[in-house]
């Protein structure tokens, strides 16, 4: 079957891969704090700019008529038009101290759903590419149906706390708590086209986060969700909350041996 999205899949590649390369890899890490965070730090690189301007004006070229949505700029809206979702730098904290935990992302909305998604993590030269038809795939192999495992045998990653809600941010450290005995290993990285990559790749068993920003969390949910995550529907829609898995069996356990403990 013919990707109805191939063009553009194709565009947006090399966009995301040129700009993290040229801009990200080898870029200006100077931070200016951002002005509109309350009750978290927050930071934008000189290369967050670059990048931006990189991957809109690639994708403006090829698309003339779609509509942006960036980390970056100011008054953003997904509208029933094509939009872009871009994030420059994912773990842009990690970036500008020299940690090679960060990436650069983006999606695109037709009718505000997701159709495309890319994510880049330069410093692995691993970029993931995820449409229906094409599915999901790492430097063009196909990945996902990942296996399943008992909850004892798991690694889960989870968001970091530079949530702005202080209620996300005390529930965050409850679960920490409730997840402590209940799995093998806990990671937070601290950029979360890392946590979904990852997963997506098997690597990582279980994700969790309080979902926020859509450029933050969309292009790799997008993509976990094309390699064959199961996404508990009920939590993400009543309490913003992200509790993603390899299988359904997966987060019944999870459900009852970690957030039995916890009121979200």
């Amino acid at each position: 079957m013919q990707d109805p999205y191939s063009k553009e899949l194709e565009v947006a590649s090399a966009a995301v891969r040129e700009a993290a390369d040229r801009y990200v890899s080898d870029g200006d890490r100077n931070a200016d704090e951002k002005q509109n965070s309350v009750g978290s730090f927050d930071i934008v690189t000189h290369s967050d700019v670059e990048a931006q301007d990189s991957i809109v004006n690639a994708l403006r070229n090829a698309f003339p008529g779609d509509r942006f949505y960036c980390e970056e700029s100011e008054g953003n809206t997904l509208t029933d038009e094509r939009t872009w979702v871009i994030d420059p730098i994912d773990g842009t904290l990690s970036y500008e101290r020299g940690m090679p935990i960060y990436g650069t992302q983006l999606a695109l909305f037709v009718r505000k759903e997701p159709v495309l998604s890319v994510i880049y993590i330069p410093v692995l030269k691993e970029v993931y590419t995820a449409t229906v038809v094409s599915g999901a795939r790492l430097n063009g192999n196909p990945i996902g149906n990942n296996v399943s495992r008992e909850l004892r045998k798991c690694v889960v990653s989870t968001g970091d706390f530079s949530r702005k809600k202080q209620e996300w941010r005390d529930k965050h450290y409850e679960l920490i708590g409730a997840m402590r005995d209940e799995l093998a290993r806990i990671r937070m990285l601290g950029a979360a086209c890392c946590d979904f990559a990852f997963f997506a790749a098997g690597r990582i068993d279980i994700h969790i986060r309080f979902v926020n920003k859509i450029w933050d969390f969309m292009p790799g949910l997008f993509l976990a969700r094309v390699s064959g995550a199961y996404v508990d529907e009920e939590l993400l829609k009543e309490k913003s909350f992200l509790l993603l898995t390899q299988s359904k069996e997966e987060a019944e356990e999870f459900r009852q041996k970690v957030l039995s403990k916890v009121e979200l």
